[in-house]
């Protein structure tokens, strides 16, 4: 059975997409990749240091080159020059999902109120690999105990709302349009 756990970022932005993109097609090694993102998982001010207006750019250029491997430093003091280090976690967010897509596997989010069952899951994964070509689900699920009832499916940047609040919300916009 999949493991439940916390999704970090429900809708990963244009600017995370694309230099995650970028840092994908630069053929860096996924463990130099991977040795970076978990620097910035290990010291969140990082982050914050290599986004702060007050330090100057050459002290966040030594930094990189002080902490990180020699392939990936390129790529971070662009990123870092162009105020894009709030959102490095992010960055590695989708550079791993790419990564999973090109070997065929949908990353799928689910929130549900009640777990589903096996047999509804096996069901789910069958429709996400046809309609999005991929060999394989990864899931990434989240308990949402204010959806009422039911769940939401995101995929891709589609999302299939099946939620009581969801149809709640619908029923109210017909209303009001009437």
């Amino acid at each position: 059975m999949t493991a439940v756990k916390k999704v970090k970022k429900e809708r990963l932005t244009l600017s995370a997409i694309r230099y995650a993109r970028v840092l994908s097609e630069l053929g860096i090694a996924r463990e130099t990749v991977e040795e970076a993102f978990e620097a910035f998982e290990a010291v969140p001010e990082l982050a914050e240091v290599l986004a702060s207006p007050v330090v100057d750019g050459s002290q966040k250029h030594a930094a990189i080159d002080r902490i990180f491997p020699k392939e990936i430093r390129s790529f971070l003091k662009v990123a870092v020059d162009h105020g894009q280090a709030g959102i490095m976690e992010e960055i590695f967010q989708a550079y791993e999902e790419q990564r999973l897509r090109k070997e065929g596997t949908v990353t799928a989010r689910l929130r549900f109120v009640t777990i589903p069952s096996k047999e509804q899951q096996e069901r789910m994964e069958a429709y996400i690999c046809k309609e999005f070509h991929g060999t394989r689900v990864q899931w990434e699920m989240e308990e949402d105990a204010s959806l009422i009832g039911g769940f939401v499916l995101s995929v891709e940047g589609k999302e299939y709302d099946y939620s009581m609040q969801g149809q709640l919300a619908r029923m109210e916009q017909q209303l009001i349009r009437r």
